[in-house]
């Protein structure tokens, strides 16, 4: 066997058994195989982190209206302050339980300008009411009742409960709840909607009017 023979056979048993070759100025040894791993995107999809080029677009969440959290006392002061020759209209809620509903209970009222926006003025005003019912009626509603709400209207001068219904709100113009206000009656346990001249509890859009401690 002639020395390049052998010296051949040497270098395919160094590749195959992966031993160093002493005469690398005569012997190459091939190129280490390509791994698969070469070939796979350094671009990782994470959830929530956008993800990897040429894949589908992710489907955009469908928008859903959340109602307006009105404050009690910008709404107190728009009823005091803005609305002083708008209507005075009383409000109230009544307890559901199952198919059975309890009495009307009053728990204060509600004014828009130009006495326009009556009905949205109960619906857009809910929470402040609902809180306010449960606050001063704690006995009556409690803090995980569900409530209806209504408003009173003078029917031939008989007290008629007209019941709202808050879906009303869908079609609100913007910025409405700027229009209306809501004044609960006094709860002097809390301090809510008390408004006190020299120690009386007294009516803050007539002052000269005193109100009864219950």
């Amino acid at each position: 066997m002639n020395t390049s023979v052998c010296l051949t056979v040497v270098a395919l048993l160094a590749t195959i058994l992966d031993l160093p070759i002493l005469s690398s100025a005569f012997v190459v040894r091939p190129s280490p195989p390509t791994f698969a791993r070469a070939y796979v995107s350094s671009k990782v999809c994470m959830a929530g982190f956008g993800s990897a080029s040429g894949g589908k677009k992710g489907k955009k969440a469908k928008k859903t209206t959340t109602p307006l959290k009105l404050k009690p006392k910008s709404q107190w002061d728009r009823y005091c302050d803005v609305l002083k020759k708008s209507a005075a209209i009383s409000v109230g809620v009544r307890v559901v339980k199952g198919d059975e509903r309890g009495d009307w209970l009053k728990v204060g009222r509600v004014k828009s300008v130009g006495d326009e926006f009556t009905e949205l003025a109960v619906a857009m005003q809910r929470g402040l009411i609902a809180e306010h019912a449960k606050r001063l009626l704690p006995l009556q509603v409690l803090p995980k009742d569900v409530v209806e709400w209504a408003y009173i209207k003078d029917n031939d001068g008989e007290e008629e409960w007209v019941l709202i219904s808050k879906d009303i709100c869908d079609d609100a113009p913007s910025g409405v709840e700027k229009k209306m206000g809501f004044e609960g009656l006094p709860d002097p346990a809390s301090g809510f909607y008390c408004h006190y001249d020299q120690g009386r509890l007294v009516d803050r859009s007539d002052e000269s009017k005193s109100i009864t401690k219950s």
